[in-house]
This record gives structure tokens, sequence and C-alpha cells, in this order.
């Protein structure tokens, strides 16, 4: 049984994880102090962490080495940081992870060209969750990006709206710059008073030619693949492009964004 100021492992998964390190750390008769030394943490971090506070992969595989856990904890970490993911987003990433082709659209930068700090920021902006998630959803969101290392990444191509280049850090605006010089990836630029987006959406071929579209607003976001619904959307994209600036022009506008920064 656990102590009296100790979590019930059966109470949830977090506290299972928190468990375990405790357990372990005894084992080896740790204090908490001597636990987060080895890991390059702090002793509240790994008190947080024995008290079910969310565990990110990066510390996780730390402590699976010192622990001696092997691969446990990094494992746990991943079914974990599949609860956190919105239900409403799962059939959406799902579909992101294998296509062939993205059209997206929205007034801030696409999760796939974000840098951390800008995810970060956003992230911390919209979080309503247990804030020590944050860098669960971070970490989560760049581990998406590693689409872009896939033998056939997919083609890409984004409208912005200009609001996403206004509030971009340096970094950022670096980020998309590069990003632009990639053969499959084209950005567009929505200028002020040209067109309005609302939310953001995005409508994905995969490689065997089925098409599914989604949309999100601040606290809800849903995924479609009726044609009729993939079709209104395609549609809805595809007049923000006739309103957009070239890439050419898109790009212009990032190197002037820059300046700010100079």
């Amino acid at each position: 049984m656990p102590g009296a100021n100790e979590l019930d492992p059966a109470e949830s998964l977090e506290a299972y994880i928190g468990n375990q390190v405790r357990e372990a750390r005894r084992a080896k008769g740790w204090s908490q102090t001597d636990l987060a030394a080895k890991v390059f943490s702090n002793k509240s971090r790994i008190s947080e962490v024995e008290n079910g506070e969310a565990l990110d992969r990066s510390l996780a595989a730390k402590l699976g080495v010192v622990l001696e856990l092997g691969d446990s904890l990094s494992d746990l970490v991943r079914i974990q940081e599949r609860k956190t993911v919105r239900e409403y987003a799962k059939p959406y990433l799902a579909k992101q992870e294998k296509a062939a082709l993205i059209h997206t659209a929205g007034f801030v930068v696409p999760g796939l060209l974000q840098t951390p700090d800008y995810a970060r920021e956003l992230i911390l902006a919209g979080q309503d969750d247990d804030p020590s998630v944050v860098e669960s959803y971070v970490e989560q969101r760049m581990e998406r990006q590693k689409l872009w290392e896939r033998d056939d990444p997919p083609w890409f191509a984004a409208v912005l709206d200009e609001a996403a280049i206004a509030h971009a850090t340096a970094p950022q605006l670096e980020r998309l710059r590069e990003a632009q010089e990639q053969p499959n990836i084209t950005l567009q630029l929505l200028p002020f008073g040209a067109g309005r987006i609302m939310g953001s959406m995005a409508v994905m071929t995969q490689p065997d030619g089925s098409r599914g579209a989604y949309t999100e607003g601040l606290l809800v976001g849903q995924y479609f693949e009726e044609p009729a619904a993939v079709l209104r959307l395609q549609r809805i994209y595809d007049r923000l492009v006739s309103s957009s600036l070239t890439a050419e022009a898109t790009t212009v506008r990032i190197e002037e964004a820059l300046k700010r920064f100079k």
C-alpha cells in the first residue's frame, strides 16, 4: 500500500509512473536530491514526478538509464502523451503523418513549421490544462515534424495570415524562410485587408488518393472525410490562395519582417 502522503499507483497513469520512479530510487538508496543530480534536474522536479505530475520524454529517458528501468518509462510517457492529445485531433494527426499533399491555412504558423519557442508560447496562451504538460505538448509537436525526414516528405502549401508574420519571433521567421527554400513547401501570405482566416484548416491527400479535411478553433476541432465537406474546405482554401501574395512576394515580406530584429 502507498504511504500516507503518497499517491495510489492505481489512480492514474501519472501516479503509476511516479510510483515506479519512487520505488526504483528508494531501491538504490538515493534521496530525491541524489537522483536529481544524476539526471541534471532538481529535487522539486523529481518530487513533482513522484507525486503524479507529467513526465516529459527527455527526463524519462534519463531516469530510465540511471534507475536501470530500460525503456519502460519512455514507453509509458508515450502512452501518456497520446492521452493528452485532444480526442478530436487524433484522426487528423494520424492522417497528417502519412499524407502526400497538405494544403493548410491559418492565422498562426502551422504546427509542422513551428519552432519550439513559438509552439510553447502558443500552447501557453491557450493552455487550460495542467501547466506541467506544456513541455509534453511542445515535444509532441516537434516529434510530428519528423515527417519532413521521410524519404517521401509531403508536398506542403500554406496560406498564412499576415498576423502570423507580424507576431513571429526572429527564429520563427528564419524557420519560415528556410522552409520556403524547400522544393516541396510553398508559403503564401494573406495581407491585411485581403481576407480573413477564421481559425485554421487543412485539406490532405493520402498516397492512395483518398482525402480528408480538418478545421480547428480555440476549443474545438473536427476531421472530415465526406467528399462534400472536403470539397467545401478545398474551395475555401482556393479562394484564400487567390487573394494571397505569390510565394516570391511572401519571401520578401518575411525578409522585411526579419529586419525588425536587426
